[in-house]
């Protein structure tokens, strides 16, 4: 399956209902068709939309937690992942409670309601957000940076002190079908040593081998893994979902090195407030073979609207 060229949303409702990683409280979610405003996620309870924008993220402790007006919305980033990573950018997202359902860890669950609902393309063109020059964010060991390419690829590499992990690396071209293989069933991971901690601070609560994979020094603690190098797979697919806080597809190459959430969500916010360095562009219509190169600078006034610095 290549890149879609049209703007794409589900072709159905669908609901998942589950338990939320940190909170270890039943969360149901609605998916709903849109022919407009990207993501937005509803808050049930208080009647609040938040649009998946890089402006709305607040709290990043070990999850991507969306927050307006008083609602607060936590571990978006699986959903997100899956819905930007199969090319759908216009639904909506209604949640009855604070934090979205953990499932199995991945983002596999939501991938196979997506596709159980379908995809509807709409009739317009689909526009991109295609990086002109270099933009870099550093802090410390900690690395991440955008260089022109007319496609999505990411460049992912980690690096834990235990050898049970130790120093991983994957670059993958991200269309939707490789994003269904390759990255999806990787599941959040965390080291055994962690668990104490989290739990002091309230997050994880809901933690188990059935939602994480988990390390120790001597190996992983689950039955099995999914892949040898599951967990810079699962990094790569939280760094797509944090991708989607653009508000609009990306062309262009990624190199992360060590980042994690608040790393991502804080070089996206570079990168939108540096207006010089990107370009929207459309895509052509084609056979659904993606954007042709070079795509169609959009020159109408107003071709930023949504992408806020921040």
């Amino acid at each position: 399956m290549a890149r879609p060229a049209t703007v794409r949303t589900t072709a159905e409702p669908f609901e998942v209902n589950g338990l939320g990683l940190h909170s270890n409280r039943a969360c149901a979610v609605r998916v709903n068709p849109s022919g407009e405003g990207g993501i937005v996620f509803i808050h049930s309870p208080s009647s609040v939309a938040i649009p998946a924008k890089a402006e709305f993220v607040g709290d990043l402790s070990l999850a991507t937690t969306l927050a307006k007006d008083g609602a607060r919305l936590q571990t978006v980033e699986h959903i997100l992942a899956a819905l930007y990573g199969l090319g759908i950018d216009h639904a909506t997202v209604e949640v009855d409670g604070d934090e979205l359902p953990i499932l199995d860890g991945s983002a596999l669950p939501w991938v196979r309601a997506i596709s159980e609902a379908g995809l509807r393309d709409l009739p317009e063109p689909k526009t991109y957000i295609k990086v002109l020059r270099p933009v870099q964010m550093q802090d410390g060991d900690k690395l991440m940076r955008a260089t022109p390419l007319d496609s999505l690829m990411l460049n992912c590499t980690i690096d834990f002190p235990i050898p049970s992990i130790g120093r991983q690396s994957l670059e993958l071209d991200i269309t939707p079908n490789k994003f269904r293989l390759e990255l999806a069933p990787a599941r959040t991971f965390c080291l055994k040593s962690e668990i104490d901690y989290m739990h002091s601070r309230g997050l994880a609560l809901g933690g188990s081998l059935d939602n994480a994979v988990v390390y120790d020094s001597d190996g992983c603690l689950n039955e099995n893994l999914r892949f040898d190098n599951e967990p810079v797979r699962h990094k790569m697919l939280d760094l797509v979902g944090d991708l989607a806080l653009l508000g609009a597809p990306l062309l262009a190459r990624i190199d992360a090195h060590a980042a994690g959430h608040a790393m991502h969500v804080a070089f996206v916010r570079k990168l939108i407030a540096e207006t010089d360095a990107w370009v929207m562009v459309e895509a052509p219509p084609s056979s659904g073979r993606g954007p042709t190169i070079p795509a169609r600078p959009l020159l109408r006034p107003g071709f930023a609207k949504g992408l806020t610095a921040v």
